[in-house]
């Protein structure tokens, strides 16, 4: 199977992005212990934090007994609880911190980010029971309309969190899933054709699914 041309697939800025991002996370960087990867992961997070916009304070509280991050901006129209991603094994609070500082000045909403726990420290379904334990938590409490979002394995937790609470009152008024996992045969399709791309090759997936 021949592979993807890149180098045309992908636009200059883009390729500067990517090699920065390798410059503090090398590609072989799933092949560590799990200290590493998340002491790497964090580092690298840190370096592209860009403050927060002006308006926007945070806070840290447990909600259902979950450790979370609350970004607060002026006259909120609503709740977006965001599950960060991470593969299940690196990131948190932190790692998503300006990210989550964005989110609430560009949306109006106030931003719950959740602090779920890792593997493989805690096994699934604990990272989707945290985020569920949540999210049912905001939805008792919420005085508007509650969103979840997440990327990549958060999208796959604001996925299924979505499915287990389908009929609940007051109900989730959308889902907002940035490159979520969800699934799909490892051995075939996109999985194959672009087993070797930038960011996330196969083998990284195959990992954290592990």
């Amino acid at each position: 199977m021949s592979q993807p041309d890149y180098a045309t697939l992908i636009d200059a800025p883009t390729w500067a992005f990517i090699r920065e991002t390798e410059g503090w996370y090398p590609p072989e960087t799933a092949t560590f212990s799990i200290d590493e990867q998340r002491a790497i992961y964090n580092r690298m997070c840190r370096a592209f934090h860009n403050g927060y916009p002006d308006g926007i304070a945070a806070s840290d509280l447990r909600i259902a007994d979950v450790p979370v991050r609350r970004y607060d901006c002026a006259a909120p129209i609503g709740i977006i609880v965001y599950f960060h991603g991470g593969g299940f094994v690196v990131g948190g609070l932190d790692s998503h911190d300006d990210v989550c500082a964005e989110i609430c000045a560009n949306t109006g909403c106030t931003v719950v980010s959740v602090d779920y726990r890792l593997s493989p420290e805690h096994l699934h379904p604990t990272a989707y029971g945290d985020c569920l334990a949540v999210t049912r938590a905001m939805l008792a409490t919420a005085p508007g309309p509650l969103l979840l979002a997440g990327d990549s394995a958060g999208g796959n937790l604001a996925a299924a969190v979505s499915a287990s609470l389908r009929g609940a009152t007051p109900a989730i008024a959308g889902q907002v899933l940035i490159y979520p996992g969800l699934g799909g045969d490892l051995n075939a399709g996109s999985y194959l054709t672009h087993a070797h791309a930038p960011m996330l090759t196969r083998d990284d997936v195959l990992f954290y699914a592990g």
